[in-house]
């Protein structure tokens, strides 16, 4: 082979091996974006139930991803032998609250079988582990009025809690996060409800039987933040004049981008958020970390949602500018309580560092070590309900704006 001729063959390999390393670098960061924005209905049962032990403390040994979770959670669970989504979709057709671990014997967990509320626990039995603890907020003792309330895109599902000694004209908007369902706000009923606070629990875009979004995909709190604005117009025109939001994850990130943006602003006096979502740009640094991948894929897939070449609930893409903790922090002009665990390892809390580092005389970060994303309320529940009954009950009108 002429020397001329094996250059130019080395050099179209070359460039086939490149073309192909860069093709394969954009699929990558294409589906880290997809990802992050697309439904996700929680098939997974990581759970398996192994023994069940009756009599007048019933117990059960568990085994799986979330077993050992620090103190007090629900079990979603299927029947022995059902494949995931039988029955209702993809939600597991069982549910049972455990206590505490009371033992370990190797990989299994032994828990207190607290209540079955539906379903029949028996081993065989595969779920996941999650902290709703509720399954309606009438458990909780308070009237409960179903009602719709209406946003761009349609009627949404939601439920009015009135607590026993309303103070007047004061409700509060609890925010589930991604892929969860409006039990997981459940947890916060009872310290709104002590301090006198009526309680807007709210479906949003993209929930189970609810209208979908634009490209039925998230739009990292941005999109869903036009809901929860939706939702304080509702609370407004039943006689609020002053309203607390209370966001849980995404909701959070919702929650931050409504006191940024919202048309109905001007009424919210504090803002509760649990294991927020508040550093949008490192949950995606973070994800590709966790997958092997080299921090500039995630940096690459945040420019194709951005562009909206990855298409999310943002028809223009997503303003991941709007997302950083300093903006959001800035944005912020009533008093906060933020709810993080630095054992956080779905959403790492330095997002919501970020933000109480920047604004000390608007944030209070209050920390409990060892709970899991969203589940501060399960590992100390005491704790978490005095410390936003704390908050909420010493709230100002919304008059005083902080600086």
């Amino acid at each position: 082979m002429k020397a001329s001729r094996a250059i130019a063959l080395a050099g179209t390999i070359a460039v086939g091996v490149s073309a192909g390393v860069v093709g394969t670098a954009a699929a990558l960061a294409g589906h880290l974006g997809r990802l992050a924005v697309t439904l996700d209905r929680g098939l997974e049962r990581p759970i398996t139930v192994r023994r069940v032990l009756a009599g007048d403390e019933p117990r059960v040994w568990i085994t799986g991803e979330g077993a050992s979770a620090l103190g007090q959670h629900s079990l979603l669970f299927d029947a022995p032998g059902a494949s995931p989504g039988e029955g209702r979709g993809a939600a597991p057709t069982g549910h049972a609250r455990l206590g505490p671990v009371l033992a370990r014997n190797g990989v299994d967990v032994l828990r207190a079988v607290v209540s079955v509320d539906s379903g029949t626990l028996a081993p065989g039995c595969r779920g996941r582990m999650v902290g709703w603890w509720y399954t309606d907020p009438a458990e909780l003792g308070y009237r409960v009025e179903p009602i719709h309330y209406d946003t761009e895109l349609g009627q949404m599902a939601a439920w009015i809690v009135h607590p026993r000694r309303a103070r007047k004209k004061r409700w509060a908007v609890h925010v589930h996060g991604r892929g969860a369902s409006p039990a997981e706000t459940f947890r916060a009923i009872e310290p709104f409800a002590r301090a006198g606070v009526t309680s807007l629990i709210v479906s949003y875009r993209n929930d189970l039987g609810q209208p979908g979004g634009v490209s039925g995909r998230y739009g990292m709190g941005i999109s869903e933040s036009r809901d929860v604005d939706a939702a304080i117009a509702e609370a407004r025109a039943r006689g609020a004049e002053r309203v607390t939001l209370m966001g849980w994850s995404m909701g959070g990130t919702a929650s931050l981008v409504t006191v940024a943006r919202g048309t109905h602003r001007a009424v919210i006096d504090g803002v509760v958020l649990e294991s927020p979502g508040a550093d949008w740009a490192g949950i995606l640094r973070d994800k590709a970390s966790e997958a092997g991948l080299p921090g500039w894929i995630a940096t690459a897939g945040m420019a194709l949602l951005e562009r909206g070449a990855v298409a999310s609930g943002e028809p223009g893409g997503i303003d991941f500018a709007a997302l950083a903790p300093g903006t959001l922090a800035a944005s912020l002009d009533v008093p906060t309580l933020i709810l993080a665990s630095p054992d956080d390892r779905f959403v790492r809390w330095q997002g919501a560092h970020a933000i109480a580092d920047a604004r000390p005389n608007l944030v209070e970060l209050v920390s409990i070590p060892g709970a899991g994303h969203v589940r501060l309320w399960n590992a100390d529940p005491e704790l978490w309900e005095s410390t936003v009954l704390r908050f909420v009950a010493g709230l100002p009108k919304p008059g005083w704006r902080g600086q």
